[in-house]
């Protein structure tokens, strides 16, 4: 009914010619929208039996429940597992899962942090018991695992890098690859987890509305994968180099999407070119949310703040707070390594990309809380500029 409702508002002739010059006469669908009107976006056509729940994890508060078909799940991972066979994982190997599943009690004091899902091949670790007491537990497990593909959040999987690094902690040699998604993967944490495991690192984009999805090649290049969905890259006001991520999904007839606003955001290089042999255009780098964004004064919006924290790898972890009247902080767990000149020296990072005249101050903390669903948050912002 929605779509009856907005193809009629808008002129749009579904057995038009051209699909693609359709689809553009309609205005950008914001996730409130579809928070509004799931039942009447959802296609009631389709049997329960065919269909399957799927929901988003609303990092921002802003999670959506909805409906698939059993056949785009199976294409979706059909998609997924096109890019890990093309950087040599097989369906047959096993993986050390670290994301935000809740896998053993929250009060679980003593080993093993994890359990073993058969079926899955996967060796599934707990994020939430992951601290510097119980870092030789879980690479033992790791070892006794043998895993050699290593899957999850950035931020889980660098802590534990650094935990390695700063104790200099054997490795596990078994591991030569390690895959990344649900978040974006910034420079510091790739630099963070490759020197840790001596493993290649590698990026995936995609999200359960399925409307884009986005993988790295084995030459290291992130292409659009064209013949999943109908990506655009949308401009965004006073931020020249972030686009919107707008994504019209193919293969969920159950709840179909036009246009939809991802909430994320990529930088885009017009004249990058790759020879891997993929058609698909190219991303320059995937910035995270429109949230990890801080505005300046002035109005200028600045992403792409994960660079700040490249050559300062003696922080372990850290989040931007923006507060209402646009005052920032900076949240740094530190190193075992981290002294004043590291202080001195991200103090010179933050100047050469905020500019000098940018008040800012820094905030020593233990840890740094996690959203409900286990992810770290680049920036956690409640200005408003408006």
């Amino acid at each position: 009914p929605f779509w009856e409702k907005r193809f009629a508002e808008y002129g749009i002739d579904p057995c038009g010619e051209d699909p693609f010059f359709e689809i553009q006469k309609l205005p950008v669908l914001t996730k409130a929208e579809v928070k509004s009107w799931v039942d009447r976006i959802a296609n009631r056509s389709f049997p329960n039996r065919e269909l399957i729940g799927r929901h988003t994890s609303g990092t921002t508060g802003s999670g959506l429940v909805f409906t698939g078909t059993r056949v785009s799940e199976q294409e979706t991972w059909a998609v997924w597992w096109r890019y890990r066979l093309l950087h040599g994982i097989a369906r047959d190997s096993w993986c050390g899962y670290f994301g935000g599943r809740s896998v053993v009690p929250a009060n679980k004091l003593r080993p093993p942090f994890w359990r073993t899902n058969i079926p899955g091949r996967q060796v599934m670790f707990s994020a939430y018991h992951l601290n510097e007491k119980n870092v030789p537990f879980y690479l033992q497990g790791l070892r006794d695992s043998k895993v050699s593909w290593l899957h999850g959040y950035p931020s889980v999987l660098s802590l534990l890098a650094s935990y390695v690094l700063d104790g200099s902690l054997e490795p596990v040699r078994s591991v030569r690859i390690v895959t990344t998604g649900a978040e974006s993967l910034s420079a510091s944490q790739r630099s963070q987890i490759e020197r840790a495991f001596n493993a290649r690192v590698v990026e995936h984009y995609g999200q359960a509305e399925t409307v884009a999805n986005i993988s790295e090649c084995e030459n290291g290049s992130l292409h659009v994968d064209e013949d999943f969905s109908l990506v655009e890259f949308e401009e965004m006001d006073n931020a020249p180099e972030g686009y919107r991520i707008i994504g019209t999904n193919w293969v969920n007839h159950a709840f179909p999407l036009f246009r939809y606003d991802t909430g994320d955001v990529a930088t885009l290089d017009p004249h990058a070119t790759c020879n891997c042999g993929q058609t698909g255009r190219l991303v320059s780098q995937l910035d995270g949310r429109i949230e990890d964004y801080l505005v300046l004064p002035g109005g200028a919006k600045i992403g792409r703040l994960d660079h700040i924290f490249k050559d300062c790898v003696n922080i372990r972890e850290a989040q931007i707070h923006q507060a209402k009247d646009g005052r920032i902080t900076f949240f740094i767990v530190k190193g075992n390594k981290y002294n004043e000149a590291d202080e001195r020296f991200f103090e010179k990072e933050v100047k050469k990309r905020l500019g000098t005249s940018v008040n800012f101050k820094i905030k020593y903390c233990a840890e740094i809380a996690r959203t409900a669903s286990g992810k770290l948050r680049l920036v956690v912002s409640e200005y408003d500029n408006t």
